[in-house]
């Protein structure tokens, strides 16, 4: 559920080969704090510093907080956190991440009727 709850959420893209990179990669994940204080001592901070854990791997996890601090500070927005109970989070992913499409570079879960809560912005319009 732990894992499965960092790296699966309709928030997260899905980069195919072509528009792979590794911080792309160690970004697509979400920050929960999972189980609040319990997970922190329990899992070392693994949920609620995820994505400082991707980045930063050696870093030890006494040091993630500190690192994720940093890392919001450069992300603003763009940070991926998500207090929604660890359980509601579990269901929302469950029916929003059903299948991903064949087609595409970047690309979002999609649900059983075919739609996507996020979508690549057009180019064209930047």
């Amino acid at each position: 559920m732990l894992t499965y709850l960092q790296h699966t959420d309709p928030t997260i893209p899905y980069y195919r080969q072509s528009q792979w990179t590794y911080v792309r990669g160690a970004l697509a994940a979400v920050d929960r704090p999972f189980l609040g204080w319990i997970g922190r001592v329990f899992f070392h901070n693994v949920s609620h510093n995820h994505i400082s854990h991707h980045l930063f791997s050696s870093v030890p996890f006494y040091n993630q907080p500190v690192a994720t601090e940093c890392i919001k500070k450069i992300l603003k927005e763009d940070y991926n956190y998500d207090s929604t109970n660890a359980f509601k989070a579990l269901y929302r992913s469950f029916s929003e991440c059903q299948f991903i499409e064949d087609t595409g570079d970047i690309i979002f879960f999609k649900n059983r009727e075919g739609r996507a809560n996020r979508c690549v912005a057009d180019s064209s319009s930047t």
